[in-house]
């Protein structure tokens, strides 16, 4: 286990506000999905629209987990402990599995990652946001933030009151700076999400018309992402990296009390591109302007578009004060989940028709179609 890694003592100081350090026993992960458990697993059981999770924590505790937060009593072999019973005793004697038998599972979940998060004070977060582009923003500010800090980041696109603190519980004493996603339907959301993770930097990316039909109007969106910026700490510790190109995202910076850093095409912004020029499947050039410097840059992103993506990236590497060549290093690379460094070019291309555009199940429309764009001008 990596130093300072999440015990069962840390869960339920988090949940009832009381440490057993005889409960030392390290979480190795903490999952939602009873197959993916695996011995020091913590199982928290949620009932969702198919499936209820209380009937797997059997299931759970075959592959190794040592503890389940549950709501309900359940068909499975592991020692009680009612935390909704303000005149519980506790067992003399401990083992395990453990049932943490708790009113709400969701709500205990985020209450054990805002806890995790407190006592992980030295990390810096990095929330992104916008109807689009977060997911592969997430992925290259990451690869850029590796070249210097050991760097957390979502799981694919862990975005939601579920997936944000399943990324939290995975914090170690290592680690010095973590990125996530952070999605929304509607205004308040992302709120809540930011009170968990407490984030340091926000970037935001572009407001478009995703999730219109929840939002109800294009300036609902803008209200509700911009409570990742009113969340930032007061700079100089706080910074907002914003679209100087989207007006809506541009004024954002009403706001908030951190630091505003403005990215795009414009002259006007701190970190802005120019001269860029499409290379086929060897990626795009262009220029990087910051404070009197320029920068010939060549990274293996397709598509006009992924300028944004880059100048995000790099100004995230900025914020956090890494240097240019470990900046131009990280854009060009991506870190896998297991560490490993891989090139960005990687495209899935099948017979002569068919396209795969390798992506997560949230990408916004507006991103398929880019890709897909791309890959037209390129075949023709």
């Amino acid at each position: 286990m990596s130093e300072g890694a999440l015990t069962l003592a840390d869960v339920l100081e988090g949940l009832a506000g009381f440490r057993l350090e005889e409960l030392g026993q390290p979480i190795t992960t903490t999952v939602i999905d009873s197959r993916q458990a695996k011995p020091g697993a913590l199982f928290v059981a949620l009932k969702g629209g198919r499936a209820d999770g209380h009937d797997y924590v059997a299931d759970a505790f075959s592959r190794g987990a040592v503890a389940a937060i549950v709501e309900r009593d359940v068909e499975a072999d592991g020692l009680l402990l009612n935390l909704t019973d303000q005149t519980r005793t506790l067992p003399v004697n401990w083992s395990l599995p453990l049932l943490l038998k708790v009113s709400d599972s969701l709500g205990a979940l985020q209450r054990a990652a805002t806890f995790w998060r407190q006592r992980r004070e030295g990390v810096r977060v990095i929330g992104i946001t916008g109807s689009v582009g977060k997911t592969t923003t997430k992925e290259l500010a990451t690869a850029v933030l590796a070249r210097r800090y050991v760097t957390l980041k979502s799981e694919a696109s862990y975005n939601n009151e579920i997936g944000l603190p399943l990324t939290l519980m995975r914090l170690t004493g290592e680690h010095e700076r973590v990125v996530l996603e952070m999605g929304m339907y509607d205004v308040g959301e992302i709120a809540d999400l930011a009170r968990i993770a407490r984030p340091h930097v926000g970037v935001v990316t572009i407001i478009g018309p995703v999730h219109l039909e929840r939002a109800g109007t294009i300036e609902r969106i803008v209200e509700a992402k911009s409570e990742l910026v009113e969340a930032l700490p007061p700079a100089p510790e706080g910074a907002a990296i914003l679209n100087y190109d989207d007006e809506r995202v541009r004024g954002m910076a009403q706001a908030t009390r951190a630091r505003v850093f403005y990215y795009g095409l414009s002259p006007e912004a701190d970190l802005w591109a120019d001269h860029i020029e499409g290379l086929g499947l060897d990626g795009i050039r262009f220029r990087l302007h910051h404070e009197g410097e320029t920068l010939h840059v060549k990274i293996p992103l397709l598509g006009r578009h992924s300028v944004h993506t880059a100048l995000r990236a790099a100004a995230a590497g900025l914020v956090e004060g890494l240097t240019w060549q470990e900046i131009i290093e990280g854009l060009r690379h991506i870190v896998e989940e297991n560490g490993e460094v891989i090139d960005l070019l990687e495209r899935m291309v099948t017979g002569d028709d068919v396209i795969l555009v390798k992506g997560s199940r949230a990408m916004a429309m507006e991103e398929i179609v880019n890709a897909l764009s791309t890959e037209s001008r390129l075949r023709n």
